[in-house]
């Protein structure tokens, strides 16, 4: 294994999630000596060109805050549109002409997040903020994943289907097919309108994307959290997180009792209703000992990074990256500044 006395050699980790990036240089001794933020690099959301803009301006913001002489010797990269690693032509699209090919991996955010929050130990990673996807590790190494198909196909229990499926309620109690509910008023002060019907070319504008709608699900769970209609929908979203949870234990073999269960995204930091039906749900079937999560996303890919580099990742050297890097900065992505401003 390879010393970690290189002072002047140092990797990238990168966050490419799909609405913000985040991206940290780390010495080989697990210190953070630059920081940046970017747009998303979901390639698959976003076309190709504006995805390497976002890579281009977040790696040249990390290399001005470098002195002179030092050695990019590894970047990892995890990206929202991949599963797994990508191939070597998928990432030279991507990557070719801003940061060595040959001396980056391009992989799924989600193996990413686990080498943080995880650490790859035996566990489960649920994620759930804009989107959701699960990851579970045997103590065998075996990994196997459950969601993150995305906003048209699945991504039950995220902040967008909680948008989605209230809109739905609002829309059947105002035809009179479902219960009265108060996500009538509140979806339509979000969307700064009279009438619930008048969302409908909002929500078709160009400009209205997904990370818009999930948007909405961050601002009901303050405002409609007495509403029963808006709890159900919240306890179904958790249940639902945790039957994907619970295939992807059993796909990945893990034996463990308890489960060791780590939690990340914003719907699992902000909606205590999800999250409480999402651990009853588990607890259904299976015993579960909630896990603090240990480093941020982007320290994971530094920290694969430093892997891939020869360093063992010693406790110092865990304890330097979580010390060394303080959180970011909100990046002004509010259920306030993404509501609609209709002109």
């Amino acid at each position: 294994m390879k010393s970690s006395a290189s002072s002047q050699e140092y990797v990238f980790g990168i966050d490419g999630g799909a609405t913000y990036s985040f991206g940290v240089a780390v010495t080989l001794e697990g210190k953070v000596i630059a920081r940046a933020q970017s747009g998303s690099l979901n390639f698959l959301g976003s076309p190709l060109a504006a995805t390497r803009r976002n890579l281009h301006d977040l790696v040249r913001n990390l290399d001005s805050q470098l002195p002179l002489g030092r050695t990019l010797v590894g970047a990892v990269i995890g990206s929202a549109a991949l599963f797994a690693e990508a191939p070597p032509d998928q990432k030279l699209k991507l990557c070719q002409g801003l940061i060595p090919s040959d001396r980056t991996r391009l992989v799924s955010d989600c193996m990413t997040a686990y080498a943080g929050v995880c650490l790859n130990r035996p566990g489960v990673l649920i994620i759930s903020g804009t989107g959701s996807v699960i990851l579970a590790k045997s103590d065998a190494g075996r990994f196997f994943q459950t969601g993150g198909w995305g906003h048209l196909l699945g991504d039950e229990g995220s902040a967008y289907w909680v948008a989605v499926q209230s809109i739905r309620a609002a829309i059947a109690a105002l035809e009179g097919r479902g219960p009265e509910t108060a996500l009538v008023s509140d979806i339509s002060r979000w969307f700064q309108v009279r009438d619930l019907s008048d969302i409908v070319p909002i929500i078709h504008r160009q400009d209205f994307n997904k990370e818009k709608m999930a948007a909405l699900a961050g601002y009901l769970s303050t405002q409609a959290d007495t509403d029963l209609v808006f709890q159900e929908i919240c306890r179904d979203g958790g249940k639902s997180l945790g039957d994907l949870a619970l295939y992807a234990i059993h796909g990945a073999e893990l034996k463990l009792d308890p489960v060791p269960v780590y939690f990340n995204g914003s719907v699992l930091r902000k909606n205590a209703r999800v999250r409480e039906a999402l651990i009853a749900r588990m607890e259904e079937h299976s015993g579960i000992l909630v896990m603090e999560g240990h480093l941020a996303p982007m320290l994971g890919a530094a920290a694969m990074a430093l892997v891939d580099a020869g360093i063992t990742l010693t406790p110092e050297v865990i304890q330097n990256l979580k010390e060394s890097s303080p959180p970011f900065p909100p990046p002004g992505a509010t259920a306030e500044s993404l509501s609609p401003q209709v002109t």
